[in-house]
């Protein structure tokens, strides 16, 4: 059965929020329940009990802090129906545990300060639309991804029908027309194109090592299921009919590791990031990595894809004025493959040691890279 006397000391008083979630551990595996507590780390849990809350934490901000500063919970009640999963088990993914076609009962909903830069990429697509300067439209666009649509995100206490309680990400588009199906089947089809990216990504690092691959560093994405709302007492969250993205992610704080080159500088994420690039040829990059990050691996929560758009007919007509692209400028990818990946880790090194996966060269329209898979 799980015990806290196999966790370290330090994460002992920080497993009430998950054992409040999940009260039947021993019903349900050890491992969903253990490797959340081990990836969040002592300082990232939502709520622990008041005699824990009143002791000194390691860390800037104890969690007493972030559930003061957390905003007033909306209690209500909202239905949902699990349609449609990101099932497939990999190298690359966290899974969830909701099944197809469970019901589950939102029974509260409330910001999570520590969440805040989860906005942050639609917020900076609304002042790149403001801004008229070309040099400035470096973030995607529509027709190459759905980084800057807007959504809303709450932290969700979900129940399940036999009684356990998980606490969740709850992704709500902004308005009536992102709550569509189709929508949200975006949201998870950017997870399973991540998760197959990592998937391949952490068995190339385990054989750069010379390790299996459960004994290396590991970039995971965290599954959503993609839900129906059947009924809500809480209409300013969803109302019935709408569809949604939920994600089991217990943790109260989200790290930016790469959005606009400024982050701090973290191997793992970063030669992801390339090592998406370099196995695209340049045509695909992965946005906006964000999560949360323990002393082995980094689980990433609403990653989105940013694909090369389709050539329209000023492309086309470029390309015959100037075949080879000697007076091209960057395009946008390389502009933000250089911006946000400033520099190489050494783990770059393994796929790509000359740096050379972003550049692309075009033939008769189609884009052919100059190093990558097979080269």
């Amino acid at each position: 059965p799980f015990s806290l006397k196999s966790l370290p000391s330090h994460i002992h008083s920080n497993c009430w929020y998950l054992l409040r979630c999940v009260p039947n551990t021993a019903e349900m595996g050890n491992n969903l329940v253990h490797s959340w507590v081990s990836s969040c780390g002592p300082d990232s849990l939502f709520e622990e009990p008041e005699d824990v809350r009143s002791r000194p934490k390691h860390g800037s901000q104890s969690q007493a802090a972030v559930s003061e500063t957390a905003a007033a919970p909306n209690e209500g009640k909202i239905v949902l129906k699990v349609a449609l999963s990101t099932i497939e088990r990999s190298h690359g993914m966290k899974t969830n545990p909701f099944p197809l076609e469970t019901q589950l009962t939102v029974t509260k909903v409330q910001k999570a300060p520590g969440w805040a830069a989860m906005g942050w990429r639609q917020e900076r697509i609304a002042k790149q639309q403001a801004a008229s300067t070309p040099a400035s439209k470096i973030l995607p666009g529509s027709d190459e991804s759905r980084f800057g649509r807007a959504q809303n995100f709450w932290v969700a206490s979900v129940e399940t029908p036999d009684g356990k309680d998980f606490c969740c990400l709850l992704q709500v588009g902004a308005t009536k027309a992102d709550r569509d199906m189709e929508k949200v089947k975006e949201v998870l089809q950017d997870v399973a194109d991540v998760a197959s990216y990592a998937h391949r990504f952490n068995l190339h690092t385990a054989r750069s090592a010379g390790e299996d691959v459960t004994n290396v560093p590991c970039v995971l994405v965290a599954a959503p299921v993609a839900c129906f709302v059947i009924d809500s007492t809480l209409d300013e969250v969803a109302g019935p009919g709408d569809a949604i993205a939920l994600t089991y992610f217990p943790c109260a704080t989200v790290t930016k590791f790469l959005f606009e080159g400024s982050e701090d500088f973290l191997e793992l994420p970063h030669a992801f990031f390339h090592y998406v690039v370099w196995t695209s040829g340049g045509k695909e990059l992965v946005g906006d990595l964000q999560g949360i990050q323990d002393d082995k691996d980094t689980v990433l929560v609403d990653p989105v894809m940013i694909r090369l758009p389709q050539m329209g007919v000023s492309d086309v007509i470029g390309l015959l004025a100037d075949p080879d692209g000697a007076d091209s400028k960057p395009t946008p990818m390389e502009q933000r493959f250089n911006l946000w990946h400033p520099r190489c880790a050494q783990l770059c090194r393994s796929f790509d040691p000359q740096r050379r996966s972003i550049h692309v060269k075009r033939a008769c329209g189609v884009a052919l890279p100059t190093c990558g898979v097979g080269h």
